[in-house]
């Protein structure tokens, strides 16, 4: 199989090195050319010249912005697309998913909408949770290389029900390095030493995958981006709007927003999203020890 890989951002690029590592012919474009000449990896210049020569092409982009951007210049390229693969696996709106496959379907290609759960060291170690939509028979087309990026692997059927099992997982690491943050910061308020406080919740309910990973970099104020507190924010911004147009009440998911807007505002975007143990410290009026 002959992939083409557009996007080399911070989970885009250790994907795209597993995928040639295990032998995949890969080429990969960026829309930014010194990221391409960076990369280490087979680069074309032209976004033209990988679909003329790709039978794959996998995105993983920033959000619906970008790949409807990119999507749209696909389809402009004028390239012939009939019987091309499409891989999706940026986190989008599902009605951004629909849209963009019915849009690759009707110019002759397949597409399926592939949103990983993980961040940046599972995708290293392409230990990626992935959940896919689309048609079955292409799912099993490119089932090898879905199990060269991650261990667990979700066929949802319909176009749209990927991205929305993303969002909602992505509500949950939203609110659960909400509560996590406001417990140490309450702990190291009442006097108790960080260290303790992390020990004890990591063997009582605190007990979590996400804990256990960001445990060191909330003690250390160490922000080093892993998932950023920008695209969170823009995953629980898509979240709010299927719970508005279902009438649910994300009620912990509402709460979660308001800290990533905090963290926002505060100049964390960049940063990781285990940052927003910062605006508790605000919020408490908590002064750091020199």
């Amino acid at each position: 199989m002959r992939i083409g890989w557009i996007g080399l951002g911070h989970m885009g690029i250790p994907m795209a090195n597993n995928l040639y590592k295990a032998g995949f012919d890969l080429k990969v474009w960026n829309r930014t050319l010194s990221k391409a000449k960076q990369s280490g990896l087979p680069y074309v210049e032209k976004l033209e010249d990988l679909l003329s020569d790709r039978e794959i092409i996998i995105t993983m982009l920033f959000g619906s912005d970008s790949v409807e951007e990119i999507y749209s210049a696909i389809i402009d390229s004028k390239i012939p697309l009939k019987g091309k693969i499409f891989i999706d696996m940026t986190t989008v709106h599902p009605e951004t998913a629909k849209k963009t496959a019915e849009k690759v379907i009707k110019n002759g290609a397949d597409f399926l909408e592939a949103p990983v759960l993980g961040s940046v060291k599972p995708a290293q170690e392409g230990k990626l949770t992935i959940v896919v939509s689309g048609d079955k028979e292409t799912f099993e087309k490119c089932k090898k290389i879905f199990e060269t990026l991650g261990e667990n692997i979700f066929y949802l059927g319909d176009y749209g029900k990927a991205s929305t099992i993303k969002l909602i997982n992505n509500t949950v690491l939203g609110s659960f390095m909400s509560v996590i943050s406001e417990a140490l910061v309450f702990g190291k308020k009442a006097g108790l030493d960080p260290e303790t406080v992390v020990e004890i919740l990591s063997k009582g309910a605190g007990k979590s995958g996400i804990l256990e990973a960001k445990k060191e970099n909330l003690l250390k104020s160490d922000y080093t981006t892993h998932f950023s507190v920008s695209l969170l924010h823009k995953d629980i911004c898509y979240a709010l709007d299927i719970a508005k147009s279902i009438n649910y009440p994300a009620v912990m998911t509402t709460q979660a927003f308001n800290l990533l807007n905090s963290a926002k505002a505060n100049n964390l975007g960049e940063k990781d999203f285990s940052s927003i143990i910062e605006i508790y410290k605000k919020l408490s009026n908590l002064k750091e020890e020199s």
